[in-house]
């Protein structure tokens, strides 16, 4: 961590113009989740599925042997082709008949088949005060020897659900397989609240003396990045405080 302070120290007045007044280290709570979701694989339905579909919705089928007769296809490829409909639940057994299940009719009028895929996992970070969800990351938060306070304008607030940790997978999860077909993720099937973790940041309170302003730069070690929210924060708190407090203790020269 000293090796990072120090860095950044120096790359923030290598202008000549930019005087540091404090810098501080804190902490920023941010929670870990564990999710739980599903995918779909897509395709563009065959003509033959499409064939068996239509006629189950329009005639009563009881054995793979009429639709055989009927399509005049193998009997055992229309066998296989009733169960593997029945285990993705496109086709039911009413009444002694093979009939479209809602799922059924959807794909059949789409024109789209959705495999269902094995459940998957991942972990996915929720920050309150970015009021954001991280997957991948391109730091990795820092070992502290001190116990640091948290940042003083923590959010304990939170706006988890279902639909957003949807959204934040499908656009880091959706994507095509080796075969070239669209994986989409249909659904999270559970979430819950893992941890807490404490990100260690690192505030420098500046003033450039050439524009007369003063402003904050906030390093957040997890994303390996300035952070312009938490900058954001600060700077909507306490510029006036700044100004008060730094003319204050000494006159700022043109």
């Amino acid at each position: 961590m000293e090796k990072l302070t120090k860095r950044l120290r120096s790359s923030l007045v290598e202008n000549p113009s930019i005087e540091i007044k404090k810098s501080d280290i804190w902490s920023l709570p941010v929670l870990t989740l564990s999710v739980e979701y599903k995918r779909v694989r897509k395709s563009k339905m065959d003509i033959l599925m499409k064939m068996m579909l239509l006629t189950f919705e329009e005639a009563d089928i009881r054995r793979a042997a009429n639709l055989s007769e009927m399509l005049l296809v193998e009997e055992l490829f229309i066998e296989d082709l009733i169960k593997k409909m029945q285990r993705t639940d496109l086709i039911q057994i009413d009444k002694g008949n093979y009939r479209l299940t809602m799922k059924g009719k959807e794909q059949l009028k789409s024109g789209i088949v959705e495999e269902d895929m094995d459940l998957e996992g991942t972990d996915v970070i929720y920050s309150p005060n970015h009021d954001e969800f991280w997957l991948e990351l391109n730091g990795s938060v820092p070992k502290t020897d001190e116990e640091l306070t948290v940042f003083r304008y923590e959010n304990n607030e939170d706006n988890i659900n279902h639909n957003r940790i949807l959204e934040v997978l499908s656009e880091s999860k959706n994507g095509l397989d080796e075969n070239g077909l669209q994986l989409v993720v249909a659904d999270i099937l559970s979430y819950e609240k893992q941890s807490v973790l404490h990100v260690p940041c690192l505030e420098f309170q500046l003033y450039h003396k050439e524009q007369d302003i003063f402003y904050s730069r906030v390093w957040n070690t997890l994303l390996g990045q300035w952070d312009h929210t938490l900058e954001r924060q600060i700077e909507e708190r306490e510029l006036v405080t700044w100004r008060e407090k730094w003319e204050m203790k000494e006159p700022i020269s043109e």
